[in-house]
């Protein structure tokens, strides 16, 4: 190969790679809790070693929170809250965990989230919250949003498991809490049925400079959702909201669910509890709508192309990829978009896999500026 082709390859190889880069960086944050030992109990190690930024938690370093295989939208395991008869807030019901992200002006977010088949909206008050997106100082607990202390956009259960948004912005119009807004699918008000998989999907774009053009959007089950504004007219999305004034984007899944308010007429009449699966932060639709964690990202890659065996595939032992013809190498990715490392591959199709943590991967090999790239789990 002369040298200007072998320049012009080179160059076109690194772009693709960019390109690559690019698109599957679109998820930047999910788990599955399928890399975590069923009955453990989950805390802020473990939301790190799932890839999560996580500067405090609260309820996740108090056993109220286990990895469970009796209820899971996909693979064998879930993540279970426990809400206890009697109690009520943050300090005893719940859990909290901000899951930090670079600040975007917009994400997309997806989870999956199951009521126990006993469970207890409330006692005289009936209600409590939901994970949503937020940003900055993330504006709650019944404050002032300033336009300077961040915004939230969580769903709470209302009396009789009714579904709504729940938000704080710096226009908010029910103090001293936050504004609800009702759920509406196929025409009906959405309340959440006990002992049924519910996937929420959300969006929301933070507004510019100090102009009201924020919007929240929401899809139930990848139905795209309507919204019920104060006065009963419905939208497709929120719009013409302020969130802030100071700049603040969107930088946090606030993984935020406990029963409350804040006085014991919220608590739940028996123990109950949650169960959550198969997370995802995007900033791309495609991730969090018609898809799941292990869905295929949409991109102008050959995904999936590959063929691995065996599946899944385990630490430091041998991985047949047979279309992968002479001697290469395949990198491995995680869901941040970072390459770790990269396997030698043997004529035959044959790789030794690294010594990495558990979980959910990308591996990808270019190919006459071609890329392919996999999704597979270790063991």
């Amino acid at each position: 190969m002369s040298l200007k082709l072998n320049i012009l390859f080179r160059f076109s190889l690194s772009f693709l790679l960019l390109l690559s880069i690019n698109v599957y960086g679109q998820i930047v944050g999910s788990t599955d809790f399928e890399q975590f030992s069923k009955g453990s109990y989950f805390t802020k190690a473990d939301w790190q070693s799932a890839g999560f930024t996580v500067p405090w938690v609260n309820g996740f370093d108090v056993n109220r929170a286990i990895i469970d295989d009796a209820f899971s939208k996909s693979g064998s395991n879930a993540l279970r809250l426990f809400y206890p008869k009697g109690q009520f807030g943050t300090a005893n019901t719940g859990g909290q965990a901000p899951l930090m992200v670079p600040p975007h002006d917009e994400y997309f977010i997806s989870y999956y989230v199951r009521f126990s088949d006993d469970f207890s909206w409330g006692t005289s008050s009936e209600g409590g919250k939901l994970p949503g997106l937020a940003g900055g100082d993330r504006c709650s607990g019944c404050a002032t949003c300033t336009g300077s202390n961040g915004f939230t956009a969580r769903l709470m259960w209302r009396a009789e498991g009714k579904a709504v948004i729940y938000l704080y912005h710096l226009n908010k119009v029910s103090p001293p809490c936050g504004d609800n807004y009702d759920i509406v699918i196929d025409g009906k008000t959405l309340n959440f049925e006990k002992g049924q998989w519910y996937k929420i999907s959300q969006r929301v774009k933070v507004n510019s400079g100090v102009n009201k053009d924020g919007e929240v959007e929401m899809w139930i089950n990848d139905k795209h959702a309507q919204i019920r504004l104060y006065n009963g007219a419905l939208v497709d999305k929120l719009s013409g909201i302020q969130f802030v004034s100071n700049g603040d984007k969107v930088d946090a899944l606030y993984f935020s669910t406990f029963h409350g308010g804040s006085t014991a007429d919220w608590a739940p009449l028996v123990d109950s509890y949650i169960w959550f699966d198969d997370i995802v932060i995007s900033t791309s639709l495609s991730d969090v709508v018609n898809g799941t964690v292990t869905s295929n990202m949409q991109s102008n890659t050959s995904i999936d192309k590959l063929e691995i065996f065996p599946v899944p595939v385990k630490q430091n032992e041998i991985v047949y990829i047979p279309e992968v013809i002479g001697n290469t190498s395949i990198e491995w990715i995680d869901m941040m978009g970072k390459v770790l490392t990269s396997s030698a591959v043997q004529n035959g199709g044959i790789v030794v896999a690294p010594s990495i943590n558990k979980g959910v991967y990308l591996i990808r090999y270019a190919s006459q500026n071609e890329i392919f790239v996999k999704r597979i789990m270790v063991e």
